[in-house]
């Protein structure tokens, strides 16, 4: 399967400009033909943060992993670190940790993509999300 990062990034854009009450732009990727995951263990999103924007996401089991596409974000990561993620960029988080990611321009926004463990968690009966 091939997913070209102008669809996703083309996605995002329209989806933030018909939805501004969203608090959360994001893609997941899965496989066309079955509408479910694009891996069974993996887990792929893209994430746009609009201009200035901070999103924090829940603890959750599965780690993460971001890698950043276009922009600037400071991701932190409850009770560890603080990183300033450029283009190119990877980071990860644990799993049941909280994850705040912020745009730092507050003029352009800010794409980033994600990886995870959600789909082997949901299917292990282990996938949880704590507030």
């Amino acid at each position: 399967l091939r997913y070209p990062w102008a669809d996703a990034k083309a996605a995002l854009q329209a989806m933030a400009a018909d939805r501004p009450e969203l608090e959360a732009v994001q893609v997941t990727y899965v496989n066309p033909e079955t509408g479910v995951d694009a891996q069974n263990n993996l887990g792929f999103y893209a994430l746009m943060l609009r201009p200035g924007q901070t999103l924090r996401l829940p603890a959750r089991s599965p780690s993460c992993v971001f890698h950043q596409i276009e922009g600037s974000v400071d991701v932190a990561v409850e009770g560890a670190s603080t990183f300033t993620l450029a283009e190119a960029d990877t980071c990860c988080a644990p799993g049941y940790t909280a994850v705040t990611l912020a745009n730092t321009s507050t003029t352009e926004p800010a794409f980033i993509f994600i990886a995870d463990e959600s789909p082997l968690h949901r299917k292990l009966g282990v996938y949880e999300v704590r507030g």
